[in-house]
């Protein structure tokens, strides 16, 4: 979809920025996907445009599956809220951030199955395990036989996790492994927008796992709890049709999603705002 079409789906956001919400996701969305997740950067511009939104929607916040102190530091704006660990960390704007106290219990056996895993597959199959402290993620991005190596996780890897009784997911070559607790990013999400006046949310991403973000901020919509709710799926080479089809609207990549930040704070900056 073009930039003017999505701008003509936000005319809500766009009317009301004090009651907006922005929810970001930063993998793919603000930054490309990369072999080595540390090396991961927001594409340039991406950073200026959403400096120039914060004070002029009602919140701007950053949901991911990283940790929340490495989200943190690659954003590094102030007066933004953050989820990481995909929910099971949030911070609201200028609070400490929270951890869920139902992680707490699950965090020697995620530590033992990191050490464990890390060890078994790390030279023999080019898998880097990324412990995130309540959670994990398991990458093969970097593998010389990706869809070798990724057979050989569904086959050891996954089971292992599951008869540790915790829960597994599945992204862009990563498995994603979580303490066994309903929380997700839509979960985040909600817990960001909470108590607050928000009626309106557009919510970027790019993989299943912000399928949990959008599918919480259409609840909310169909439950009268918000006016608006606009899933925006960042498109790439790697995104499956199903995955198009659960979003509202579709965006080429990170440029795209800076394009549409870019052109957002355009249309808002220098404007009375009182709404």
């Amino acid at each position: 979809m073009s930039i003017p079409l999505a701008i003509a789906a936000c005319t809500s956001v766009i009317a009301h920025p004090r009651r907006s919400a922005l929810l970001l996701d930063f993998d793919g969305t603000l930054a490309p996907i990369v072999a080595h997740p540390p090396d991961a950067r927001m594409i340039a511009g991406a950073r200026d445009a959403i400096a120039k939104l914060i004070p002029q929607f009602g919140m701007v916040a950053f949901i991911s599956g990283r940790g929340i102190d490495d989200l943190g530091r690659l954003i590094d704006l102030p007066g933004c809220g953050y989820a990481g660990n995909h929910g099971f960390e949030v911070q609201l704007p200028g609070q400490p951030v929270q951890v869920a106290a139902t992680a707490v219990s699950w965090q020697p056996i995620i530590d033992t199955f990191a050490r464990q895993w890390d060890i078994a597959f790390r030279d023999r199959w080019g898998i880097f395990i990324e412990h995130k402290g309540a959670t994990l993620s398991v990458h093969w991005r970097n593998a010389p036989d990706p869809q070798a190596t990724q057979a050989e996780i569904m086959r050891v890897c996954h089971p292992a996790a599951t008869t540790l009784g915790l829960h597994v997911t599945w992204g862009r070559m990563v498995m994603e492994v979580r303490p066994p607790v309903a929380i997700n990013k839509g979960t985040a999400a909600r817990e960001l927008v909470a108590d607050t006046s928000v009626r309106h949310v557009i919510a970027i991403g790019d993989d299943t796992t912000d399928v949990d973000t959008w599918d919480a901020i259409h609840e909310l919509r169909d439950a009268s709890a918000l006016d608006t709710a606009i899933a925006i799926v960042a498109t790439g080479p790697e995104t499956p049709d199903a995955l198009r089809a659960q979003a509202d609207i579709a965006v080429s990549g990170p440029d795209e999603v800076r394009d549409l930040l870019d052109a957002l704070a355009t249309l808002l900056t220098g404007r009375d705002i009182d709404k």
